[in-house]
């Protein structure tokens, strides 16, 4: 056991780690918001130009939307993220244990292949929610808006541009609260992975620590997590699911989304 004193002094330096690593990650936040903005826009393009196509406001149906500049958006956010932070971790204990760089080509290309295909699999279905998710939102709005704006008595040409507008209006607030989600959530995530297949990279026999995202809004069974220690290839055990590491998609949505914990890497 250790005494009261020990303990805030370990969780005062866990706090230091932490706000290092996230002032990293943050950076990568910032670069992927405005990217997650425009893809939100580019999805929903098609239903102005249908708004432009219909001649009735009541006979519009939403046509498919753009899904493919959302996925192009997390393709960004991963190959922007989780490459570096892969390299770098590799490169860290790489110098510590001596180890020569002469593999460090073949293995960017390697992960390279490896986070294409995590997008495809483990990344895939959240892609996927998120354009359904945006199908149900139009669809909110739709069925709200119409019977206000056909209430106006305004001729047709007129409603069109009211409905453009008004869609317009409220997408720009609900794509902001989604993009914060979105990249917070995956940013964080696809750090975490990265930074754990450039260590396993290396084969090296190592522990894995639970850092804990010091944060008002942490969630109380992430700030139980910190310090939670397993040997680099196990999995971490919070909230009663096994997790590889923060934000890992094994998990819940309510275990991961907005998670901004970390780990680090020791020696055995």
């Amino acid at each position: 056991m250790i005494g009261l004193k020990e303990h805030t002094k370990q969780r005062s330096n866990a706090g230091r780690a932490w706000q290092t690593l996230d002032r990293q990650k943050a950076s990568y936040r910032r670069a992927m918001r405005p990217v997650f903005m425009r893809a939100f826009d580019e999805e929903i393009r098609p239903l102005y130009d249908r708004i432009r196509e219909v001649g009735d406001i009541r006979d519009l149906e939403i046509p498919p939307l753009n899904h493919q500049a959302i996925k192009d958006a997390y393709r960004k956010l991963y190959l922007a993220t989780a490459l570096p932070f892969a390299l770098e971790a590799r490169k860290k204990w790489r110098k510590r244990i001596a180890r020569k760089a002469e593999d460090d080509k073949i293995f960017e290309s390697l992960i390279t292949s490896e986070i294409l295909a995590y997008l495809e699999t483990r990344a895939g279905d959240m892609i996927v929610a998120a354009g359904d998710t945006t199908i149900t939102l139009i669809q909110n709005l739709l069925k709200k808006l119409t019977p206000e704006i056909l209430d106006m008595g305004l001729g047709m040409g007129e409603a069109q541009t009211m409905l453009r507008d008004r869609i317009a209006s409220e997408w720009h607030e609900m794509k902001y609260y989604r993009t914060e989600r979105i990249v917070r959530t995956e940013i964080n995530r696809a750090s975490n992975w990265g930074s754990l297949e450039g260590t396993k990279s290396l084969g090296v026999e190592m522990n894995k620590i639970w850092m804990s995202a010091f944060a008002k809004d942490s969630r109380d069974e992430h700030t139980a997590a910190n310090g939670q220690k397993v040997d680099l290839h196990d999995a971490f055990t919070v909230w009663g699911e096994r997790l590889q590491y923060p934000g890992d998609p094994a998990g819940r949505a309510e275990n991961t989304i907005n998670c901004l914990c970390g780990f680090y890497e020791e020696l055995k």
